[in-house]
């Protein structure tokens, strides 16, 4: 394959919508996992629900794995300027539109309406600029939006991704397979290191909880996922579709139990392997509409929802507009509110924005004028119709 000496998007890759059902569901997980810490759920559940935050490390790796799928091609001859700037820039236009919304809202709020029920354990207007260049947990300052404390170590792992992607994908073997041994050492390390390498003594209910910003231990444990990630494209033949039948009861059964952590690293790549030939009962399981639709607007569903959670049990109840419905009935509603802005925010705002922003690097390649009448009438068109057309996972 051929590096592209332009800045005009790389080819897309077919859509493996068994991997876009399973991002819905672990975005979903996530937000279940938050809403657990804000009122404990019932004993029966819990130790399966508490585990949610495992479901960030299946997005480390599902994001190396789409990561090598879409743009592995760009570097396969080395490093190349053009081609990294092309990827940044693609990266930037998926992710940072609704970013960038989320973290203004969010700052606003916790100094304004929210200022009395939200706590945040920094100056804001000190955390704002290193949050609105994604490079706070890299040891600068706490998450405005605290779920971003993922995009800000993912924001590193791009960065490095000409050198990650060249062991992984291009280089023989042997390298990569020890760049994976070396991935687990670091999540191990991680897990079980020193109390510097986390800030995080008692390490909640597994060893691979943590996400404080200034841990050195919070971006290495994504870059090591991630990583991962990449050398499963690799070696994705090697896992046959029908053993996702085995991987997925596995997980299941190990997020019900304590200092499974680093085992669910294995399963999860194993999963994802299983599950990239999009063919199966699992696969088509996945499949389903309404698991395809979680996973289309999981990324708006995973930066909105904690928000909706903090402002329904922090500040409802002080404001005495609890309507007095119990706690478990107000985790369904922060659910149900939560997956209608996200369905809004991602057909409304994430998508459209997307679009504009490709058309702005194309337009930029071509010299052409940015704000052209057929930008326009793209976009005008887009919002009328809100389409749902398939997407690659790499969008």
């Amino acid at each position: 394959m051929t590096p592209a000496a332009s800045l005009t998007p790389a080819p897309k890759s077919r859509e493996i919508r068994a991997l876009t059902g399973l991002r819905g569901i672990a975005a979903l997980y996530v937000v279940f996992f938050h809403a657990n810490g804000l009122h404990a759920f019932p004993m029966a559940v819990r130790p399966f629900v508490s585990h949610g935050y495992m479901a960030v490390d299946l997005f480390f790796i599902l994001s190396g794995f789409v990561m090598a799928m879409t743009y592995g091609g760009l570097f396969e001859h080395g490093f190349d300027l053009k081609n990294f700037k092309t990827f940044l820039l693609l990266r930037l236009a998926r992710i940072y539109p609704l970013y960038i919304l989320m973290t203004v809202i969010t700052a606003v709020m916790i100094t304004t309406v929210l200022s009395d029920t939200y706590r945040f354990d920094d100056n804001v207007l000190r955390a704002l600029p290193f949050n609105i260049t994604m490079s706070h947990v890299w040891g600068l300052a706490y998450s405005i939006v605290p779920p971003s404390w993922s995009i800000s170590t993912e924001w590193a792992a791009y960065l490095l991704f000409p050198v990650s992607i060249l062991l992984a994908l291009w280089l023989p073997r042997r390298y990569a397979l020890l760049g994976v041994v070396a991935a687990f050492g670091i999540l191990i390390a991680v897990a079980y290191g020193p109390q510097w390498m986390t800030h995080h003594p008692h390490r909640g209910i597994g060893r691979l909880d943590v996400v404080h910003s200034y841990a050195p231990g919070t971006t290495l444990r994504c870059l090591a996922g991630f990583y991962i990630g990449l050398v499963a494209f690799r070696f994705k033949d090697l896992v046959p579709a029908r053993a996702a039948g085995l991987f997925l009861p596995l997980a299941l059964f190990l997020l019900c139990y304590k200092s499974n952590d680093v085992w669910l690293i294995a399963v999860f790549a194993g999963l994802i392997m299983s599950l990239s030939h999009d063919e199966g009962v699992i696969a088509r399981l996945l499949q389903n509409r309404v698991i395809y639709w979680l996973g289309l607007v999981s990324f708006a569903l995973y930066l909105v929802h904690d928000l909706v959670q903090k402002i329904i049990f922090k500040s409802l109840p002080v404001w005495g507009a609890d309507l007095g419905l119990s706690k478990m009935t107000w985790v369904f509603v922060s659910v149900a509110i939560s997956l209608g802005i996200a369905a809004l925010a991602h057909y409304y705002y994430e998508k459209p924005s997307r679009i504009w922003a490709r058309n702005l690097i194309r337009a930029l390649e071509n010299h052409a004028p940015v704000f052209s009448r057929a930008n326009y009438v793209k976009l005008t068109n887009y919002v009328r119709s809100v389409a749902v057309r398939p997407t690659t996972p790499a969008e």
